[in-house]
């Protein structure tokens, strides 16, 4: 009976020393930590910006289309510059570090500048003793994206197309005898191609920010300036080339 009871005494010793030595091996086990969720660059994103722009406005084969052997117009090359604020959509879609996108964006902009050139017989610029001037009143594109993510860091390069509305006016004024002054203005809407570059940082989920580059080139376009009153002076017609810099920083919010 003792050596029953010794027994039993021994072994609810043991069980219950085992399962102290259990649960002290319990809370010096090392906690997993619950994994960090990777942050992603896929969907959709909107988005306010805003820059400086210098562009370059250049006049050439200057003639009067009723006259085209007149030597009267000059060409004038000079420059613009100014600022644009306006928005953009994309979406971008990732994969491992590689995100692709297609954005969109249209800004306001007051780009402008003048200039005239000395041809030796007159200032002139296109039949005019007043300076040209061009002013880019509103400009876009349309581009896609190709990326490398580094986490919440985004390092990108875009081409696509390019789209800008230009003004031109030239024109004539005489003092002495205003009744001969004239004036003309010309407006279209330039497409062109652009290249860019930039980086955008995901500072919030779903807020990031971003500062980028763009060349925009749009190409050569023929125009003309129908002067007022037409009695004093024929129409004039000329090739204007145009190219656009851009310095754009922006905040985007993706969805």
């Amino acid at each position: 009976m003792r050596k029953s009871l010794l027994a039993t005494t021994i072994l609810a010793a043991v069980i219950t020393a085992g399962a102290a030595h259990a649960a002290d091996l319990a809370t010096k086990m090392p906690v997993k930590a619950a994994p960090v969720p990777v942050f992603s660059w896929t969907g959709f994103y909107i988005g306010a910006q805003g820059g400086y722009a210098w562009a370059s406005n250049d006049f050439s084969n200057s003639l009067d289309p009723l006259y085209p052997s007149t030597l009267l117009a000059a060409d004038a090359n000079y420059n613009l510059d100014g600022g644009l604020v306006g928005g953009v959509i994309g979406y971008n879609y990732q994969i491992n570090k590689i995100v692709l996108g297609i954005e969109a964006d249209a800004n306001w902009a007051d780009i402008s500048g003048s200039g005239n050139y000395y041809n030796g017989i007159a200032t002139s610029c296109i039949q005019s003793n007043n300076d040209c001037s061009s002013k880019i009143d509103g400009l876009g594109t349309i581009t896609g994206r190709l990326g490398v993510a580094f986490d919440r860091v985004l390092l990108y390069a875009k081409g696509g197309a390019a789209w800008a509305l230009v003004k031109h006016t030239a024109g004539s004024t005489d003092l002495e005898y205003p009744e001969y002054s004239y004036s003309a203005s010309t407006s279209n809407t330039r497409w062109g191609w652009t290249v860019g570059a930039g980086v955008e940082w995901a500072f919030f989920n779903n807020w990031s920010a971003k500062v980028e580059y763009n060349y925009i080139d749009l190409g050569s376009s023929d125009v003309t300036f129908n002067f007022f009153p037409n009695a004093y002076i024929n129409p004039y017609a000329a090739t204007v080339d145009q190219s656009i810099n851009l310095v754009k920083a922006g905040i985007n919010y993706r969805f």
